[in-house]
C-alpha cells in the first residue's frame, strides 16, 4: 500500500483502535494509503510501532497513541491526541479485539470474568470511543464512524461471548446512525469473516497456512481466511465520500462465509 497524494481521504484524520495487528492494522494502513493522517491507537505499543513503521514505509503519515478501550479517560485521551497532533478528527474506526487471549469456550466452561472482559473490550470499548469522538466528529464536514464486527454475530458454536459482542456492535451501529444523523455523522459497520491474525490467536491456524487454513477456517466460498490487505477496500469505501449516502448499514465482507451458515 502506497500513500496517495490527493487520495479519497486526503486532508482527513482517522483514529483507528486496535490498530496494532490484524484487521486494525489493515484498516490503518489502508486509510493512510488513501491519504488520511492516521492515529494508530492500541494497548500494545510494540505491535503498534510495527504498524506505524509499515505506514511510514508506505509513505503515509501516522502517530501512535496508547489506548485502553475499556477506560473512559483513555478513550477521551486518544481523541484529544488526534486533535492535538492533526488539528481535527474526521473518521473513527472501532476495532477493539482480544487477539492475545481469545479462546473457544463452551458455555459450561465460560467464566463470568471471561464474559465480562469480552464485553468490556468489544462493546464498552466501541461505546466509549464513539462517545468521546462524537463532539469532534460533529465539527468535521465529512464525519464517519466505521465499526468492526464479524460474521460470528450471526451465531457461532463455543464462542458465545465473542458472537454476542459482535452482534451488540451491529445493534449499536444502527442506533447510533439514527441518533447521529442530525449531526451529519454516518455510522456503518464492516462484518469481516475469519481473519488470519484471529485464527492464529485461536491456535487453529499456523502462520504458514494463512492462505488456505484448516478445514474450519476454509468455511467460506472463497476458500481462505482474510488477510490485512483484504480489508483495505471496504474500510476506505465506508470512511470516504464514496459511501456518503449510506448509514446504519453492515457490510458483510466474509468471503461468502455467511452463505455457508
Amino acid at each position: 500500500m502506497n500513500a496517495r497524494l490527493g487520495g479519497p481521504l486526503a486532508g482527513r484524520v482517522a483514529l483507528v483502535t486496535g490498530a496494532a495487528q490484524g484487521a486494525g492494522r489493515g484498516y490503518a494502513r489502508a486509510l493512510a494509503a488513501a491519504g488520511a493522517q492516521v492515529v494508530v491507537a492500541d494497548l500494545f505499543a510494540d505491535a503498534g510501532a510495527e504498524t506505524l513503521d509499515l505506514i511510514e514505509k508506505d509513505g503515509g503519515t501516522a502517530r501512535f497513541c496508547h489506548l485502553d478501550v475499556t477506560d473512559e479517560g483513555s478513550a477521551q485521551g486518544a481523541v484529544a491526541f488526534a486533535t492535538e497532533e492533526f488539528g481535527r478528527l474526521d473518521v473513527l474506526v472501532n476495532n477493539p479485539n482480544r487477539y492475545r487471549d481469545t479462546t473457544y469456550t463452551p458455555l459450561a466452561q465460560m467464566t463470568v470474568e471471561h464474559w465480562d472482559t469480552t464485553m468490556a473490550v468489544m462493546v464498552r470499548g466501541t461505546f466509549l470511543l464513539c462517545k468521546a469522538a462524537v463532539p469532534e466528529l460533529a465539527r468535521s464536514p465529512c464525519p464517519a464512524i466505521v465499526n468492526h464486527t464479524s460474521s460470528a454475530a450471526y451465531g457461532v458454536r463455543n464462542w458465545l461471548d465473542y458472537g454476542t459482542a459482535r452482534g451488540a456492535v451491529i445493534a449499536m451501529t444502527k442506533s447510533l446512525a439514527k441518533e447521529l444523523a442530525p449531526l451529519g455523522i454516518r455510522v456503518n459497520a464492516l462484518s469481516v469473516g475469519s481473519m488470519a491474525a484471529e485464527a492464529i490467536a485461536l491456535g487453529v491456524l499456523e502462520r504458514e497456512e494463512q492462505m488456505t487454513g484448516t478445514p474450519e477456517f476454509r468455511m467460506q466460498l472463497i476458500g481462505r481466511v482474510a488477510t490485512e490487505d483484504d480489508v483495505a477496500g471496504p474500510v476506505v469505501f465506508l470512511a470516504s465520500d464514496a459511501s456518503r449516502y449510506m448509514t446504519g448499514q453492515t457490510i458483510s465482507y466474509d468471503g461468502g462465509k455467511f452463505l455457508l451458515g
